[in-house]
């Protein structure tokens, strides 16, 4: 998903909901091997993973999660840090659901997350594999 797109995505859904939007995997949009990410990208999918650890049992950050900002610096980092924090905030949001009307729509956003995540950022993920582990069921 583009950047412009995943703004206006975002501008329409709550942060609850755009953990689970927040990106179409390279190998859905084409053939070609994904590119490295960009800073921000690679922010964006770190904090994905910092907020996996937050709401989903039984997950583990890996060591190439953990090096994922190293390749970084000045500006870069800046535009690294500040996406990661962006999108970590918005799973926070997800932590802190409370519907008094329906308490089962903050569990159900969490599943859908927690699945999303592990598609795109697990073990075999397609968008940055390996990032992050997940407990089997």
């Amino acid at each position: 998903m583009n950047h412009h797109l995943q703004r206006a995505v975002a501008s329409v859904l709550s942060p609850a909901l755009l953990c689970a939007c927040l990106a179409v995997s390279p190998a859905i949009a084409g053939a070609q091997p994904p590119a490295p990410p960009s800073a921000k990208d690679a922010g964006a999918r770190f904090g994905q993973a910092l907020g996996v650890l937050e709401i989903c049992h039984g997950s583990t950050l890996t060591g190439k999660a953990k090096s994922l900002g190293e390749a970084f610096t000045g500006a870069d980092q800046v535009a690294f840090k500040a996406e990661a924090a962006k999108v970590y905030q918005a799973w926070n949001g997800v932590k802190a659901c409370a519907n008094q009307s329906d308490p089962n729509q903050c569990k159900i956003i969490m599943d859908k997350s927690c699945a999303a995540a592990e598609a795109e950022i697990g073990a075999s993920g397609t968008a940055v594999p390996g990032l992050v582990e997940f407990m089997k069921r």
